[in-house]
């Protein structure tokens, strides 16, 4: 069978809806189908496409990490750096985030503990300089290079969190179309038809 391209799918609808004589009951049930299927399609694409964000973000915040490792040596001045970044999908939330790390002298005296603390967004898609102050200097300038990455993926998410809330809207309002067209739509045709027929 000939896979039919866009076009051609777009004029046999615009086709079949000016056609008289032929079965527009199935011809109905048909196109809520697909675009009940079309809907749902688009939905289960939108999370495919927020795990494809997460990479890309991952990818990212693994370059900070590659910069931090370099700088663990008492060769860089303002060593270590306390800063850290994470990347996690959380059901239907990504989340990129910052925190900051303490480093406390164990009790035991040997090594330290780490303590960290969530640094909080208050920008909309992006932190704050002021939320970086106590960055080292070298710190300062890979955090903003990372915000800039991690601000786009934000702005994409964003979009996908407006897309879903439109397809959740425009699934409600199929399901009230096809309520229409099965309870109000397909009495009143039966009746023209009924009304046809008794002139004749």
């Amino acid at each position: 069978m000939t896979r039919l391209n866009k076009q051609q799918v777009v004029d046999h609808w615009c086709h079949a809806s000016r056609l008289e004589g032929v079965d527009h009951t199935r011809g109905t049930q048909a196109a809520t189908q697909q675009s009940k299927a079309f809907l749902q399609t688009l939905m289960d694409l939108i999370d495919v496409e927020q795990a494809r964000y997460r990479y890309l973000a991952q990818r990212i915040c693994d370059v900070y990490w590659e910069h931090n490792i370099a700088h663990r040596t008492d060769q860089t001045e303002g060593y270590p750096g306390h800063h850290g970044c994470r990347v996690r999908l959380r059901g239907r939330k990504l989340e990129l985030s910052w925190y900051y790390n303490s480093f406390v002298p164990k009790k035991s005296g040997t090594g330290h503990a780490v303590y960290s603390e969530h640094i909080s967004k208050e920008g909309r898609y992006r932190h704050f300089k002021s939320a970086f102050v106590r960055a080292q200097d070298w710190e300062k300038s890979l955090i903003a290079d990372i915000e800039d990455g991690f601000e786009l993926i934000r702005r994409l998410n964003a979009n996908l969190t407006q897309l879903r809330r439109t397809l959740k809207s425009s699934i409600h309002l199929m399901a009230e179309l096809e309520a229409y067209l099965e309870e109000t739509l397909a009495p009143l045709a039966r009746t023209v038809k009924t009304e046809d027929t008794s002139k004749k």
